[in-house]
């Protein structure tokens, strides 16, 4: 523990996802997998095809820069873990395979789920559906396989990931994250597809939303009963005023959303929204839902300053130093951003330091460790 720090990273973290102030900002950047390769050193196709590669970029990158206060994720991801146990309906594209040895992986959408299948998910279930249909879809592979992978991976994770975190100090902040129904389902149909079923073919949709969103609540709240924990997310980035008018938001997500909320809330469970796009236009709905049961992570396009201002201590927030600053900047600029977060979105409490999104894989490293210093010091040096 630093000089004048009197926390540990699980209280800090904890006292911010209650809403107050802790002894100073937590920090806890969205390193995931791409972004830790690329500051260790490792080429993207190295760590997809051996993924205990990753978790040694993970372990390196953490030692390297000094380390924060909490987790993103725990371990690597794998395009198996992403596309079956994230639930993202897309064909990924593999670094060293389908794409050059240090590209970042791709996605390709296209209509993986077809209009008939909404039927199919109504009769059968969206969990049912989803792991024994779409193997042979999106990944060429048997359900067999898919769950043999995910069975190691979950053993690797347990076995090796978590007990390299601990004796760090540290674990991860959430420990379930899925889209929303109305993601997923955008992410399968396509862009398009969904977006004709939302004007063209609603009554279908009034139907399959309400299985798929009782399938994600039971899942979190297993999560939720097996491990403890205080924090889970749902990701969404197709929802926003960006794309559609509020009368889509308020019809086809927003009760959905009230709904996981309600469910985790219950249960003493934050509900962390990973919002990708701009959701300026959406953010007074958030003050319907209980004050201290959600934080926003923003992705840089909807302005934190203005949210903060729009939702003050009702919210909290985790983000949200942009994507190009971290890639194109200079040490100076992130600095200085991360001191407006703090001094105009963290000074009361209920703020967590992260990034934009993820960190991007070709952050330079004096950028990174310029957010993690001055994240860690800055507050403490007010004082």
């Amino acid at each position: 523990m630093a000089r004048n720090e009197t926390m540990t990273n699980k209280e800090r973290l904890a006292c911010a996802l209650a809403g107050e102030k802790p002894d100073r900002i937590p920090v806890a950047p969205q390193v995931c997998m791409a972004a830790a390769l690329g500051l260790s050193g490792y080429t993207q196709a190295q760590g997809h095809a051996d993924y205990t590669i990753v978790q040694k970029a993970l372990l390196k990158t953490f030692d390297d820069f000094g380390g924060w206060d909490g987790l993103y994720l725990a371990g690597p991801e794998p395009i198996v873990e992403q596309q079956f146990l994230t639930m993202q309906p897309l064909i990924w594209l593999q670094p060293g395979k389908d794409l050059a040895e240090n590209d970042i992986q791709q996605t390709r959408e296209e209509e993986i789920i077809k209009f008939a299948d909404y039927e199919r998910i109504i009769e059968d279930g969206w969990m049912n559906f989803y792991m024994n249909e779409l193997p042979g879809r999106i990944a060429d592979k048997t359900p067999e396989q898919v769950q043999k992978e995910l069975a190691d991976l979950e053993a690797y994770m347990v076995g090796t990931c978590l007990p390299d975190w601990q004796a760090r100090g540290v674990e991860p902040i959430v420990w379930d994250a899925l889209p929303h129904p109305f993601f997923s389902l955008s992410l399968g149909r396509s862009l398009i597809k969904f977006t004709e079923d939302l004007y063209y073919q609603p009554e279908i949709l009034e139907k399959v939303l309400p299985v798929i969103n009782r399938e994600v609540i039971e899942r979190l709240v297993n999560t939720v009963e097996e491990t403890g924990c205080k924090a889970i997310l749902i990701g969404e980035e197709r929802c926003s005023g960006f794309y559609y008018p509020m009368e889509i938001f308020e019809k086809y997500w927003w009760p959905y959303t009230v709904e996981i909320v309600d469910a985790m809330w219950s249960r003493g469970v934050v509900t962390v929204f990973h919002l990708d796009t701009d959701f300026g236009k959406n953010l007074p709905y958030w003050k319907q839902l209980p004050k201290g049961s959600y934080v926003l992570q923003l992705d840089s396009t909807t302005d934190i300053f203005a949210a903060k201002q729009a939702l003050g201590n009702h919210a909290m927030f985790w983000g949200d130093v942009p994507p190009a600053m971290q890639a194109i900047g200079t040490p100076e600029e992130i600095e200085a951003y991360v001191k407006k977060l703090i001094d105009e979105v963290g000074y009361e409490g209920g703020y967590i330091l992260g990034v934009g999104c993820n960190v991007v894989p070709n952050c330079k490293p004096e950028n990174f460790r310029a957010m993690i210093e001055t994240g860690k010091h800055y507050e403490l040096l007010k004082k």
